[in-house]
């Protein structure tokens, strides 16, 4: 009875394998690096100026050609396996494809970013007379925490993952929005102080770290009681801030006024008929 291949064959997950060349096989490999290195380099600066100067996409299936007269030709070239120089450049064709891709796909996502801003912008700007931010200094807020060597930063991933979560957030660019589309349609932007936003009670106004525990979404007041979501109580004290500062007289809300046009032809029909007098 013929066995099938995979059966009763414990599968093989892979081993690694350490050479030991001799001094000759160590100089041939150390120089077939070296050129692969450099058929690299040449071969994506090759694509890069024939898409810079003539938007020409070159592929490994021409460059090939290239290969084997540049191997005719220079004897360092011509030693690297024929077999290795065609794979680097299938796998330089493997590379771009996958960062053409990548562009298309942060492209996608800046495009869908900044329509939601556009929408959520011009939304603000026409619904509310009043509109509060905070007066954030953006480029400060998202500094790296890498330090330098002498002095080390410490969370540095941590803090990564916030600076990527501000900058996806685009608060510089909602302000510059805000700022135009607020003297468009006739509203009103005040940028506030943001200290202790989040760690003041919108119902007392007591500040108090212990009142938002770490990063957590309930904001409860040490001093009152007062329980809310985090951000909700502070998008209340960064609107009281805003009339404050000098937003008393205007409402926070509004909505623009919508005239309903009769239906005239339909409205006519309805109309019972005027009866005729005799004269």
């Amino acid at each position: 009875m013929k066995r099938r291949h995979d059966e009763g064959v414990k599968a093989d997950a892979g081993r690694n394998y350490r050479a030991y060349p001799t001094e000759d096989q160590d100089r041939v490999l150390t120089g077939w690096g070296h050129t692969a290195r450099a058929l690299w380099n040449v071969a994506l600066e090759q694509r890069v100026y024939l898409w810079e100067q003539r938007r020409y996409t070159l592929r490994s299936v021409e460059q090939c050609k290239h290969l084997t007269a540049a191997r005719a030709e220079l004897d360092w070239m011509g030693d690297l396996p024929a077999q290795s120089g065609q794979q680097i450049l299938r796998q330089l064709d493997h590379l771009l494809t996958t960062i053409a891709q990548i562009a298309k796909l942060t492209t996608r996502r800046a495009n869908r970013r900044r329509d939601f801003t556009h929408k959520l912008t011009t939304d603000l700007a026409k619904n509310h007379g009043l509109i509060g931010i905070e007066d954030l200094r953006v480029k400060n807020m998202s500094k790296s925490a890498k330090g330098t060597a002498q002095a080390p930063g410490r969370n540095v991933r941590a803090k990564a993952g916030l600076n990527r979560s501000i900058l996806d957030n685009t608060p510089g660019e909602r302000r510059r929005q805000l700022e135009y589309k607020t003297r468009l349609y006739g509203s009103v932007l005040v940028a506030v102080p943001p200290f202790h936003t989040s760690q003041t009670c919108a119902a007392c106004g007591l500040v108090d770290p212990e009142s938002r525990k770490g990063c957590g979404r309930l904001f409860a007041c040490a001093h009152c009681g007062h329980e809310d979501d985090a951000d909700h109580n502070a998008s209340v004290e960064i609107e009281a801030r805003a009339r404050r500062t000098g937003g008393l007289d205007i409402n926070s809300t509004r909505s623009i006024p919508r005239v309903r046009v009769p239906a005239v032809g339909r409205r006519r029909m309805r109309e019972a008929p005027t009866p005729v007098h005799a004269s």
